[in-house]
């Protein structure tokens, strides 16, 4: 040891910095002093730490997006029900839509019975005006009501006249004339037929022209005496035959439908447009008679029903608001899902 301290302290300060390399961030006791060196001295080894620091957080944020992505996706299809057991969330579009099913399927019930009395008016009123209006006449499965000679056809036409003009006094059910305005609508009787024809077909000759000609007859519906039928005595009308192509009566009548009172609904108001033919375009001496029957139904202008009927209508209403509401709830919560 010599007797300069200083120069002992510098030897040692050399001595000391070689043992543990320039590299190591040690400080010396010049650092010591002055920390700001020391800091200088260090940058390079903190840069290189902070980059693998960020280096090491960015891969990190990528998996945790990647497994968040990862855990959407498969919640997104996940049904109701794995919904329910993943995060404890209850179905609400799975209950609007069973809700829906159900109400759409009680719609759809009382409309099928409300339809199927509709067609069942229709048909039973159909085959009373055949039995009505047409002599003779008997249900069968197939359309082969005919008639062979003029007297028949006559009697025919006349029979369903007389059958018109008496229907409130021989009719059991709720049948009435169609007005328009105070009057009646008349009856109309139209026969069809060549413009001229002279057919001998003795002689394989004949002389026609077929430009078809439109003759009416109306009847207004006025009730006869119970004893007096109209014929051809009070009626002018004959037909040529052998120019002959078509006779059709038509008229209308009204009725109500008073069996859905018993199903708690409104009596609906039915116009019935009948027509009577009688087919003769073949010409081959059988002359086919059929009736056609087109209805239209419409809402009564005056109507009053003792009961719970009224009440009844007011909650259908309300059901059928309901069901609205539920089906635009139902279309919201998809379309939100989509989006």
């Amino acid at each position: 040891m010599g007797t300069d301290g200083k120069i002992q302290v510098m030897d040692y300060s050399l001595m000391e910095q070689p043992r543990f390399g320039i590299h190591v961030c040690l400080p010396g006791t010049q650092e010591m002093e002055n920390p700001e060196v020391s800091v200088s001295s260090c940058s390079a080894c903190d840069n290189e730490n902070l980059c693998s620091y960020k280096r090491h957080s960015s891969v990190s944020q990528e998996g945790l997006l990647e497994d968040q992505l990862r855990r959407k996706l498969k919640f997104f299809f996940m049904n109701p029900c794995e919904k329910f057991w993943a995060r404890g969330r209850k179905p609400w579009k799975l209950g609007i839509q069973l809700l829906k099913i159900v109400m759409v399927t009680v719609q759809l019930v009382v409309f099928g019975l409300s339809n199927q009395m509709v067609v069942a008016f229709k048909e039973e009123n159909t085959v009373a005006f055949k039995h009505l209006f047409l002599k003779g006449y008997t249900d069968r499965m197939d359309d082969t009501y005919a008639v062979y000679t003029q007297t028949d056809v006559y009697d025919q036409i006349f029979f369903a006249i007389n059958q018109y003009l008496q229907l409130p006094n021989i009719s059991v059910g709720n049948h009435a004339y169609e007005k328009r305005g105070a009057e009646e609508t008349p009856l109309a009787v139209c026969q069809q037929f060549y413009k001229r024809g002279i057919i001998c077909p003795g002689n394989d000759t004949f002389d026609i022209d077929p430009e078809i000609v439109t003759d009416c007859l109306y009847i207004e519906p006025t009730t006869p005496l119970h004893n007096a039928t109209m014929g051809k005595h009070n009626l002018n009308f004959t037909l040529d035959f052998p120019r002959l192509v078509a006779v059709q009566l038509m008229f209308n009548l009204k009725a109500i439908n008073l069996q859905t009172v018993r199903h708690h609904e409104l009596p609906d108001c039915y116009d019935f447009t009948l027509r009577i033919l009688f087919d003769n375009k073949a010409h081959s001496g059988r002359i086919k008679i059929s009736l056609d029957n087109d209805i239209a139904i419409r809402e009564c202008k005056d109507w009053h029903v003792s009961g719970s009927i009224q009440k009844n209508t007011h909650y259908m209403m309300i059901f059928d608001a309901f069901v609205i509401l539920t089906c635009l709830a139902s279309l919201i919560l998809c379309t939100r899902s989509v989006i």
